[in-house]
């Protein structure tokens, strides 16, 4: 389970609560993850995290259909993607990058699986052939809707997002490459 820590604005003490919908706030910069302990998410993440695609994820099983064997096999692409997200940001810090840059790079960390489909590997092909596209090929949902808005309201072209994405770019190796933050989570 997921917990969003409040950063006690307003003179209150930092509360601890369980991570819901309606907790997700303005003030909200810290998560508390049972791999990663606590995720600061700022910015556009920040503001990614309350839209629809990424709180479907919440919903998705990261391992598909292994849950059915392994019944602690149970989290989710959202906590994935938190994940994601996190490493994503410690790898920028390292190397040094900064501005609309690693904006850019955060958000593709973040929305990195929102093309999964339910069960997600395990039909992906049964969805190649009816789609012509792979979870991967992010574009078109990037390109329009509440995602697209976050991205708009940051200054960051949906395009350029999705491109890191699919490792394209000279850090999109770092969200999609053969050693990348997906892999590592």
């Amino acid at each position: 389970m997921l917990f969003i820590v409040s950063n006690g604005l307003n003179g209150s003490d930092p509360v601890a609560e369980p991570f819901t919908h309606q907790a997700v706030s303005s003030h909200m910069t810290t998560i508390k993850d049972s791999v990663h302990d606590h995720i600061e998410v700022t910015g556009v993440a920040r503001d990614l995290l309350d839209t629809p695609p990424v709180q479907r994820l919440r919903r998705i099983k990261q391992l598909g259909m292994a849950v059915l064997v392994y019944p602690s096999a149970n989290h989710t692409r959202f906590e994935h993607s938190l994940g994601v997200y996190h490493l994503a940001d410690r790898a920028l810090n390292q190397l040094g990058v900064e501005g609309r840059t690693a904006k850019r790079v955060r958000a593709a960390a973040l929305l990195h699986d929102i093309g999964h489909p339910p069960y997600s590997h395990n039909i992906e092909a049964l969805l190649h052939r009816k789609t012509g596209k792979y979870h991967d090929e992010v574009h078109d949902l990037l390109r329009s809707g509440q995602v697209a808005e976050v991205l708009a309201d940051h200054e960051l072209a949906p395009r350029r997002v999705a491109d890191l994405i699919a490792g394209e770019g000279r850090l999109g190796a770092l969200v999609s490459g053969e050693l990348d933050v997906d892999r590592m989570d």
